[in-house]
């Protein structure tokens, strides 16, 4: 179909993307060789002719320490600022994970910081010079918000979403903006207006969804911060697909006035706002700003709760957590089964007492959340996405078969509202008994999903619908070895043959390099307490895997002095 006979929506996504591709400058396009292959995440080091060994160092480092180094002036922020453009761009060119770029305007920004601190020999804010990426659908002044629909493709953003004033008066500065899906509402980032964000770890994977342009730029280290949204798992599915560190709050917590979207002042289930980053230490960096700030004061739906300062030495020394092994919808897959019960090993050897969980309340919390998504059977969906003006992309479409049609009644949105207080209160009471500090779970069915494989959210969604906080986190990566188990359980319903069609299909092959993360679930509001105990779990974690790695490693000193004393 030539350009002059395309649908009107075909031109619109092509000038969009060309406009993202052309504000890369050409000294920083990769050669084409560089990007053949499904594992880009060494292209950076493979760049050196656009990025100095320095510039790759200052990228891998956590954001509390890049602040650090610009606070003691052994680098500039314009420094710091021009080495994370060039990444994001290479991360671009690599899984086309950008929905603006602004390197121009980010390079004067740091300069004029530079400048300040020159001037007056302390940084502007507790962000002074730190780059941070945005995801598209979020309020940046003079920057689109599209949420990933053709129809919205020049829709501006009016002002500064309050978590981005924030952030900005503590003086950060934003150099990019990432895409997200159509409509936002998939675990999967793909749009006819920005076409498919890819996984880069592995391209024939997805990269998540909706925050899927920030998994990939985070986990490919073109950012050392990044603004998500979460109203089903958009934070922890993409940060878990990716390998990073994501945290959802509890609603109410963290600024989320300020957001482009479909579902515009619905209530009955409301996402949040949150970070994505490559440390816990950045978590806490992003919360402690927001929440200094005061915003409730801006935004008065935010409860009132300064950010605590709680901390490992704050817990218990004898944790207790439960684990849920899987939520009886779905099973998962033998990579984050294996995972599970490393972790729990861990633990266990570490002192701490670990019980299974009882997963009965699941399945009545998932349909309750899915219902509550669409109360108006989907007819906004329908009406803005049209073959003509922006036909349905594969997940989206899915989804929208998968709804209920019917539209709710005022009185059954009521009664839709008593359930899930009813449901909440039950799953209260459940953790009250159980007595857990915290509780373990799988981030999804599968590791990253193949494209438009994404078709379950229960092990994120759940938390949505409890409103209980949750941070994921990495722990291994796919085994060729891995593969079921014995004691894996019958096949649970049509949605577990599913996906266990979609591992038989090639086994631990198709999921090549793929990370394997697991999640951590607090109570509600307890967003500090819970990174503590997320703290706990990683130390054992990476004591554990220093053991084990000194272990080999005597154990083969061992076998090369036997076979020199036998030569």
């Amino acid at each position: 179909m030539s350009q002059s006979t395309s649908p009107a929506w075909h031109r619109v996504a092509s000038s969009k993307q060309k406009e993202i591709l052309d504000a890369i400058p050409s000294a920083w396009l990769v050669d084409e060789e560089l990007l053949r292959g499904q594992n880009f995440m060494d292209l950076p080091r493979k760049c050196s002719s656009i990025m100095s060994e320095e510039e790759v160092h200052i990228t891998e480092q956590r954001a509390v320490d890049i602040l650090a180094h610009i606070r003691n002036k052994t680098w500039t922020s314009y420094q710091v600022t021009l080495a994370f453009c060039k990444r994001a761009a290479l991360a671009h060119q690599a899984t086309n994970c950008l929905a603006l770029i602004m390197f121009d305007s980010a390079l004067e920004r740091a300069k004029e910081l530079d400048e300040y601190m020159a001037v007056h020999n302390r940084p502007i804010g507790p962000l002074h010079g730190l780059p941070i990426s945005v995801k598209e659908h979020i309020y940046l002044q003079g920057t689109p918000a599209t949420s990933g629909l053709i129809s919205w493709a020049k829709a501006a953003s009016p002002g500064d979403a309050l978590i981005c004033k924030v952030f900005r008066e503590a003086g950060a500065v934003f150099h990019v903006k990432t895409t997200n899906p159509q409509t936002l509402m998939a675990l999967e980032t793909h749009s006819n207006l920005f076409g498919r964000t890819t996984n880069p770890h592995n391209t024939n994977l997805t990269s998540g969804g909706s925050s899927g342009g920030e998994s990939a730029l985070v986990a490919m280290r073109g950012s050392p911060l990044g603004i998500g949204t979460d109203i089903g798992g958009s934070i922890r599915g993409p940060s878990g697909f990716c390998g990073g560190w994501g945290l959802k709050c509890s609603v109410a917590r963290i600024p989320h006035s300020g957001l482009s979207g479909l579902h515009a002042g619905m209530e009955n289930i409301i996402g949040c706002v949150g970070p994505m980053a490559n440390s816990l230490a950045d978590l806490r960096l992003f919360c402690k700003v927001a929440l200094d700030a005061q915003p409730w004061d801006f935004e008065p739906s935010l409860i009132d709760l300064p950010w605590r300062n709680d901390s490992p030495e704050t817990l218990s020394k004898k944790l207790r957590i439960g684990v849920l092994w899987h939520d009886g919808e779905v099973t998962p897959h033998p990579p984050i089964q294996r995972a599970l019960k490393d972790t729990v090993r861990k633990l266990q050897k570490a002192g701490h007492e670990v019980v299974a969980w009882d997963p009965s309340l699941h399945a009545s919390l998932l349909k309750w959340i899915n219902t509550a998504y669409f109360l108006d059977g989907a007819e906004e969906y329908t009406s803005t996405l049209t073959q003509e003006l922006d036909p349905a992309v594969p997940m989206i479409q899915w989804l929208i078969d998968s709804a209920s049609p019917t539209r709710l009644t005022v009185e059954q949105t009521w009664e839709l509202n008593s359930l899930r207080d009813r449901l909440r209160t039950s799953f209260s009471l459940q953790w009250r008994e159980a007595g857990i500090d915290a509780l373990l779970s799988p981030v999804n069915a599968s590791v990253a999903s193949a494209h438009d494989e994404s078709k379950y959210w229960g092990y994120t969604a759940v938390f949505n619908a409890t409103d209980l906080p949750g941070v994921v986190f990495p722990i291994t990566k796919v085994l060729p070895t891995d593969a079921w188990d014995e004691d894996t359980p019958d096949i649970l319903g049509d949605k577990d043959a599913m996906y266990r069609k979609f591992w038989d299909e090639r086994g631990a092959e198709k999921y090549k390099d793929a990370p394997v993360n697991l999640q951590l679930v607090g109570k509600r509001l307890r967003e500090e307490r819970l990174l503590a105990v997320a703290e706990v779990v990683e130390g054992i974690i990476r004591g554990a895997d220093d053991e084990e790695k000194s272990n080999r490693m005597v154990k083969r000193s061992e076998r090369i002095e036997l076979v020199q004393s036998q030569l």
